[in-house]
């Protein structure tokens, strides 16, 4: 298996749950044979941000993906996987309100979404990919506005925020592909962003988590 086919859930038997009972249980990052056109997605769940209460946390992964979409979409993709497996270990039963239909709905995104953007994926490897996405949006727009006098304290806290979340994928796909080791300049990157993100983020109207 390669690295663009390896899960970030390892252990799990092969077939997805549609009824969400058991998790994420076989939700892998390979390609997959389905037909779209059998599968049933309502955009409606992510254009609007309707994310339950409970599974708040995962708004600032889901929000990062939207926003970086059409510029490198399998990152995208690797952003609501592990939005996924985030909210299955907050809420392993989805007895939460709304969380299985959420579950649900993020589960067939993910479905729809795993083929063309492993297709249009730029590295050999999803940790490749997110890596080098994390480096060029450092230095395009979290090291660019903080070097700038009159910036703005708002964006600069989001651009730290986002950094921060991408981060976090990073390290779990990485997890999972043995042998991927993070470049010295990305670790490097991320202390910066931790660093300061203590500064910018209070300022901004987007918390990284929500309460």
């Amino acid at each position: 298996m390669t690295g663009g086919e390896q899960a970030f859930t390892s252990g799990m038997p092969s077939g997805v749950n549609p009824s969400l009972a058991s998790g994420p249980q076989g939700l892998t990052r390979r390609a997959s044979t389905r037909n779209p056109v059998m599968t049933t997605f309502s955009l409606e769940v992510f254009d609007n941000e309707v994310v339950p209460s409970s599974l708040g946390s995962i708004s600032p992964v889901l929000r990062v993906a939207s926003e970086i979409e059409s510029e490198r979409p399998r990152v995208a993709y690797l952003c609501r996987f592990y939005a996924f497996e985030k909210a299955h270990r907050l809420d392993p039963s989805s007895t939460g309100r709304g969380v299985r239909q959420f579950k649900t709905g993020l589960l067939q995104r993910l479905e729809r979404d795993n083929t063309p953007s492993l297709a249009n994926r730029v590295k050999k490897s999803d940790a490749r990919e997110i890596e080098s996405f994390y480096q060029q949006y450092y230095e395009r727009y979290v090291r660019s506005l903080d070097e700038r006098e009159q910036a703005d304290r708002d964006q600069i806290g989001k651009a730290y925020q986002t950094a921060s979340v991408l981060f976090e994928v990073l390290c779990a796909v990485n997890k999972t592909e043995k042998g991927e080791e993070v470049a010295p300049e990305i670790i490097a990157a991320a202390r910066d962003v931790q660093e300061k993100t203590e500064i910018y983020v209070p300022y901004n109207i987007l918390p990284l988590e929500e309460t």
